[in-house]
């Protein structure tokens, strides 16, 4: 299944440890991967959350999310979740993104994959 294209689609923070090993081991495969975080999951990208919750299901997200921008990996979260109470501080690598920018990307991708 090398070179397509996957959108991990993540709303719920309990499953961002397994989609990014999940990213990571796709990338490898020469795919092209890209993580849109929305609701429950954006929070895991924000620096607060990340510090609180250095290790969750024994495996060390902050180690998880640099491999992945290591690897190229594009981190999206929703920017409407700057609107939640304190708004977001971004981990390094991550940026805010639209429905426009998941729709055009996810419109383009051999699969999309909701978490």
């Amino acid at each position: 299944m090398a070179n397509q294209k996957m959108i991990y689609f993540v709303s719920l923070s309990s499953y961002v440890p397994y989609v990014l090993r999940e990213a990571l081991k796709m990338k490898e495969e020469n795919n092209e991967v890209s993580l849109f975080f929305d609701l429950d999951g954006a929070r895991v990208l924000d620096k607060r959350y990340l510090k609180s919750m250095e290790r969750t299901h024994n495996m060390d997200l902050a180690s998880l999310f640099n491999k992945a921008a290591d690897a190229g990996i594009p981190l999206y979260g929703c920017q409407m979740n700057v609107l939640i109470a304190g708004g977001l501080e971004l981990i390094d690598g991550a940026e805010l993104a639209g429905v426009a920018t998941f729709l055009d990307q996810a419109y383009k991708a051999d699969a999309v994959l909701t978490y």
